[in-house]
């Protein structure tokens, strides 16, 4: 597994660093471990961590490590130098492994610079402009005779300014040093600076063996093929790494080939887990058979790489502690069940003890009672032993029950077996032969018995007896405070794994919204609402964040914060609801000094232009002051009830699941009547579409039927009236009822304009109207020379009275301004009066068979464009107007018009041929309006089947960050991490985690600590949503809560009880 960097890489990264880090401010310095520092860069809204592990590695990182309290002493250092200093240049050093970093300088230095040596055991050695070393990690030998110590100057022109080519000499004399059994790629990696990966990739890309010995396989000699493969290898490699100074690399990481399968706890099916093996800029020729993964930069690579072993190796440090806490609570298990055995074994004995005294009380009597005698007798304890002995070898059976003599103790051991069990007299000898010979065979089992010589045999089995008693009750208070000592000992460790758990986890640090720096919360109607922590940024606020659509909020009450509440950008303009300012109003009074006394009063809000740094003369306005001009919009009073819950950050996938969260009720209301609406509309298109298709089918059969009628009546004029025509069919009576509306719609224009009475040439009627009305070569209209001269001029329409404009006197124009209703003047009357209502001619008789024809001659020239069918009908000769007179003008306007022909005939021509031109790409790709819609109801659908809402494209134009939090998360949706949030009651009400707030005595960690017991014992809480609250890191929730309060919530007891119960 490769552990470090080499050359290339740190060429890769440092490209990289560059590209993110320059022109940002080291914020702080963190010590991770004794070799390991997180060094935070930051600006506006960006931040970026660096990890610098000496001798190893450099990179920037998205995951979040375990700092330790105190800084090391060369931490502090570059602290007190560095810290808010800007970062000006990220380099390496020719093509050592050596990364310099330099900030700007202040008064009394003109820069520094953070060397990071990668070599060996590595260094980081801080200097000063001239590269005189202010600190240094570790203090090593420079070269045999000196050494590099604090005052010293660090030499930087020592590395080598870049890779250096390579030519045919040199490499020839490389493969002429090998030894005997050197490999190529062992002499090529280390006589060249590539590197091992990039020395193989260069050997395979030559076509030769890596592992070939040179010595004996490979030919040096001039002209060898070997030769000019492995140079032209060379040159390529030469070429990769060139372009890392342009373009930022991409980043691999090759796995192992064979992967683990690890189970989870309460998975049965186990996962395979990948174990990477290298990480490289390239993927090279050697890794690209592998399995691997693909980066967009090689930082990004390294941090997962990195990352992904220190995660590996904190599961392992964890599991060996759980282990060990595991082991630790099986011994106490075993110890509490060994001595709740022998309890119970010392019962069992106590009893056969006292069973066995009874069962031989008279010999027990008499061993007793001689033993007692010969000690009354002052017998000697000697002789007395000696004496059971002699008996003993007599014989004697007394004697020989006697096992020892405890005189000491005033006991004795006695040897007592139970007795055997008598046959009955019924019992058939011949079937128990065999069982008595097997009770012959096995002798009766003694049991040593301690009997005190002071007692009598039933006194001793008494004793016996009261033992047992003694032990069942000790016994059973072993059980149940083994059970107390258990659970309290599985508590303990339990609760030490957690911590272990949280300790040494490595979690991806998520960036802040820029407004979580500020008190803050997304009202009802969606608007976000943002106050000042202090005084510092309530100036800030107003300052930099408060704009034209805004409100500022405010209460006249000591410490009421500065509260902003920010218009919604696609509501430019538009007023801020009444709730979200009474919401912003309840924040305000809360945050200041009425939340301690329990004050009931009211906020006000002003435009931002009322909003003023600028005090009057003679007064001074403090930090975070402001001068309100004008009048204040106060609000009704507030109620002193808060509210602490948490947000939750969707996926993009899962924002179209709650995009209607944040509507307001007229929004709500308005986008519910316009899907009715659409629904409807669609409805009777669908409607209209199946009435027209029967109609026209009913046209072409009776078009079929007569034939022959239909084109006598085409020749009919339009003034037929209804009744000549016979009795008239439904399409026609359909017709008949359009053409009244038309009429009536061109007369209603006429009354609602009538001073309107201009006479325009008349124009060509549209395809449509001809597709609709009349045949589209309806030569009648076009065949007299005359038409044009029966339209009224416009020169002549602009000298009619009805035309001319009236002359208005001074008097009448001060009555128009003043909006008298006084009669109008004679002549304005009689104008009005003028156009009187034209009597409703009733519509023509459609002729029989007309509108199948117009419906043949529609689909005839259905390609036809209103320029194309001009061009023809000027062809056509129709509507020429005034003629020429003379021969010469005649002559004239002939050559004219032969001319404008063959122009049209032209323009016809690539008229048409464009036509075919757009018809042949249509066809090839579909993108008319219907395809479009078919195929977003497609993926509408598709999604919709996978439980993805899909945004129309203006809801999409219109998201914001704040679209995607939300408080109230559904089953299906992919939500990444949690947000506390402290707001007024009425804005919380609706998350789904939430507790009440009101003035009281508990401080924010007493009240956090409620708040957090309540959300994760609920019993609709999921395990990722327990998950992201439990990962919200204490410090940032404690921030968000308010102090002095009382927390409220309707399973707050049960939850303190089952904490209690733990």
């Amino acid at each position: 597994m490769k552990q470090r960097f080499n050359a290339l890489d740190i060429r890769a990264t440092v490209r990289n660093l560059n590209e993110r880090l320059i022109g940002l401010r080291l914020q702080n310095i963190y010590d991770v471990n004794q070799k390991t520092f997180l060094l935070k860069f930051a600006k506006p809204d960006d931040k970026e961590l660096v990890l610098i592990e000496s001798g190893i590695r450099v990179h920037s990182t998205q995951f979040s490590r375990e700092k330790q309290t105190t800084p090391s002493m060369f931490c502090a250092k570059l602290r007190k130098y560095l810290r808010t200093r800007r970062l000006t240049n990220v380099r390496q050093l020719g093509v050592d492994r050596v990364v310099d970093f330099e900030f700007a300088g202040g008064e009394k230095s003109l820069g520094y610079h953070i060397i990071a040596e990668f070599y060996s055991s590595g260094n980081i050695i801080f200097t000063d402009d001239k590269y005189q070393i202010i600190a240094l990690l570790r203090v090593v030998k420079a070269s045999e005779t000196a050494k590099l110590t604090i005052g010293d100057t660090y030499n930087v022109q020592s590395a080598l300014p870049d890779f250096p080519q390579l030519d045919v000499d040199k490499l020839r004399q490389v493969l002429r040093d090998a030894g005997p059994k050197d490999t190529l790629k062992k002499v090529l990696n280390v006589a060249l600076e590539y590197g091992p990966a990039m020395t193989e990739h260069i050997i395979l890309e030559a076509g030769l063996n890596p592992n070939m010995k040179v010595a004996s396989e490979f030919d040096n000699s001039d002209g060898s093929p070997m030769l000019d493969a492995l140079l032209a290898a060379f040159k390529q490699g030469d070429d990769m790494v060139a372009s890392t100074k342009e373009n930022i690399p991409k980043g691999y990481i090759v796995l192992l080939d064979d992967t683990k399968k690890v189970s989870k706890e309460g998975e049965e099916d186990a996962e395979e887990m990948e174990i990477y093996d290298e990480f490289h800029p390239y993927l090279y020729k050697q890794h690209a058979s592998r399995k691997y993964k693909e980066f967009p930069t090689f930082d990004a690579a390294v941090d997962e790489f990195y990352s992904a072993i220190e995660a590996q190796k904190i599961e392992l440090k964890a599991r060996n502690q759980e282990e060990a806490a595991l082991r630790k609570l099986e011994a106490v298990r075993l110890e509490q069940e060994n001595r709740v055995q022998g309890l119970v074994a010392q019962q069992l004995t106590s009893t056969r003890k006292a069973q066995l005294i009874e069962y031989n009380l008279q010999m027990v009597d008499a061993a007793i009672t001689i033993i007692r005698n010969a000690i009354a007798s002052q017998m000697d304890w000697q002789d007395l032993s000696e004496l059971v002995a002699e008996e003993k070898k007599k014989n004697n059976p007394i004697a020989q029950m006697i096992d020892g003599l405890k005189l000491e103790t005033n006991q004795i051991t006695l040897l007592l077996a139970e007795p055997e069990e008598e046959d009955d007299d019924d019992y058939d000898s011949d079937d128990s032969d065999e069982e008595e010979d097997e009770k012959e065979e096995k002798e009766p089992q003694c049991v040593k018995v301690d009997v005190e010589i002071g007692l009598t045999a039933f006194a001793n089995a008494r004793k016996y007896y009261e033992q047992k008693k003694t032990t069942a009750s000790k016994h059973e208070k072993t059980i149940a405070a083994s059970s107390k000592a258990l659970k309290s000992a599985e508590r303990k460790i339990k609760k030490d794994l957690k911590e272990t758990r949280i300790t040494t986890s490595i979690n991806k640090i998520r960036k802040p919204f820029w407004f979580e720096k500020f008190l803050w919360f997304i009202s009802t109607e969606g608007h976000l609402v943002i106050a000042g922590r202090d005084m510092q940024q309530n100036e800030l606020l107003v300052k930099r964040y408060l704009r034209k659509d805004d409100v500022y909020v405010h209460a006249d009450l000591h410490g009421a914060a500065s509260v902003i509440v920010k218009n919604k950008p696609d509501c430019a303009g538009q007023p801020i609801p009444p709730s979200t300012l009474y919401q912003a109003g309840i924040m305000s009074v809360c945050q200041s000094k009425a939340w301690d006394a329990k004050i009931v009063t009211s906020a006000y809000w002003v435009y931002p232009d009322q909003v003023s740094k600028s005090a009057p003369t003679g007064e001074y306005l403090t930090t975070g002051s402001f001068m309100i001009r004008g009048k204040k919009n106060f609000l009704p009073p507030v109620q002193l009830v808060y509210g602490f819950g948490y947000l939750f950050k969707l996926d993009e996938s899962s924002i179209g699941n709650h995009v209607s969260e944040k509507r307001t009720e007229e929004q709500q209301e308005a986008f519910e009547k316009e899907a009715k609406a659409e629904a409807l509309a669609e409805d009777k298109a669908r409607e209209s579409r199946e009435n027209e298709n029967e109609a026209e089918e009913k046209d072409a059969l009776s078009d079929e039927e007569d034939g022959g009628t239909s084109s006598q009546n085409g020749s009919a004029t339009s003034s037929v009236k209804q009744g000549d025509g016979g009795s008239p069919r439904k399409d026609e009576d359909e017709d008949e009822d359009e053409e009244e509306d038309e009429s009536s719609d061109s007369s209603d224009d006429e009354e609602a304009f009538p001073d309107t009475q201009l006479a325009a040439p008349a124009p060509l009627p549209t395809a449509e109207e001809k597709d609709e009305k009349w045949n589209k070569y309806d030569l009648a209209d076009y065949g007299a020379d005359n038409d044009a001269d029966e339209l009224p001029s416009f020169a002549q329409q602009g000298n009619t009275p009805s035309q001319r404009k009236k002359f208005v006197t001074a008097k009448e124009r001060r009555q128009m301004k003043k909006g008298e209703k006084g009669e109008a003047p004679p002549a304005q009357s009689q104008k009005q009066a003028a156009p009187a209502k034209k009597e409703k001619q009733p519509p023509p008789a459609p002729v029989r068979g007309r509108k199948g024809k117009a419906k043949k001659m529609k689909e005839k020239y259905a390609d036809q464009d209103e320029e194309e069918r001009r061009i023809r009908m000027e062809l056509l000769g129709s509507n020429k107007g005034p003629q020429p007179k003379g021969k010469k003008a005649k002559k004239e306007a002939k050559r004219k018009a032969e001319k404008e022909a063959r122009e049209a005939e032209q323009a016809i021509k690539k008229a048409q041929e464009e036509r075919e031109e757009k018809e042949v790409e249509a066809m090839s790709r579909p993108n008319n309006k219907k395809d479009k819609e078919d195929e977003t109801e497609t993926i509408r659908q598709m999604l919709k089947e996978e439980n993805i809402t899909m945004l129309e494209a203006e809801e999409a134009a219109n998201l914001t960050n704040l679209d995607s939090l939300t408080a109230t998360p559904l089953p299906e949706d992919i939500i990444h991490f949690a947000i506390p949030v402290c707001a007024p009651y009425n804005v919380v009400q609706k998350y789904k985690y939430r507790v009440k707030l009101t003035p009281g005595s508990l401080k924010r960690g007493k009240a956090l600590k409620q708040a957090q017991s309540v959300f994760i014992n609920a019993q609709d809480a999921t395990a990722r949503e327990k998950e992201l609250i439990k990962g919200v890191p204490e410090q940032e929730a404690i921030n968000t809560m308010m102090s002095k309060v009382k927390v409220s919530a309707p399973n707050l007891e049960a939850s303190k009880r089952k904490k209690g119960k733990k």
